[in-house]
């Protein structure tokens, strides 16, 4: 919802009252899959004599709850100014899609070095003790992969945030968590629930009413459009 409302101030975007419903949905469908952590802040102490430690149970649990919760919201906010500013950035300079993935990729490097030699630890023992020999070379292949899956998905961000919009590239990213909940129900044994499935349920539907609201959205512009357009000849019928 920041992305859009970021978009409405910085791009002259618009917000349709459908969009504000499947943005509901969404959050209907965060706050249906959480609820478990939610109500497990007020479940008993099992086996705790002591009532002080019952009383105080919900608030321990509360304060852990909440600091997870703040970095979540902090990594909200932070992807959305993110995002805004890189297409802000694209529009300035005109960047097309490689030069995005080019800078989205080199500007980091030496911050990244830097903190490594810093913070991680370079000595001989060290790499042999996480790079054994015997899979040293799966290891360094696996790790040139990703670092190749990186470029391209870094790519077709890029090529997203530039033919779509940001509130877009972020719904997209939302709502392909989805199918990854849904398989891990499928196919990892995770415990299917009326709250799971009520959740992933709502979050395509939500899905469903974002794609109905960019059509009619585009249907409107496309009609505002070609009612601008000021005839040159007369047409008879």
């Amino acid at each position: 919802m920041e992305q859009a409302y970021g978009e409405v101030i910085w791009f002259k975007g618009r917000v349709t009252g459908l969009m504000l419903v499947s943005f509901g949905l969404m959050v209907l469908s965060s706050i249906i899959a959480s609820w478990s952590d939610i109500a497990s802040m007020f479940t008993p102490t099992n086996g705790a004599a002591d009532s002080t430690i019952v009383a105080e149970a919900p608030v321990v649990k509360l304060a852990g709850l909440n600091v997870g919760y703040f970095w979540m919201f902090a990594n909200c906010f932070s992807s959305a100014a993110y995002l805004l500013t890189m297409r802000s950035k694209i529009k300035q300079m005109g960047f097309k899609d490689w030069d995005t993935m080019f800078y989205n990729n080199f500007l980091p490097i030496p911050l990244l070095v830097i903190t490594s030699f810093l913070i991680e630890d370079w000595s001989a023992a060290n790499l042999s003790r996480n790079f054994p020999a015997d899979t040293r070379n799966f290891l360094l292949f696996a790790m040139a992969l990703s670092g190749a899956a990186t470029v391209w998905i870094s790519y077709s961000t890029a090529w997203c945030m530039r033919t779509t919009s940001s509130t877009t590239y972020s719904m997209v990213g939302a709502l392909n968590k989805l199918p990854v909940a849904a398989s891990g129900m499928v196919f990892f044994g995770d415990p299917v629930t009326l709250g799971s499935v009520s959740a992933i349920l709502t979050g395509f539907f939500a899905g469903i009413v974002y794609a109905v609201a960019k059509n009619n959205q585009a249907k409107a512009e496309k009609g505002k459009e070609e009612e601008a357009v000021i005839p040159m000849t007369n047409r008879r019928a």
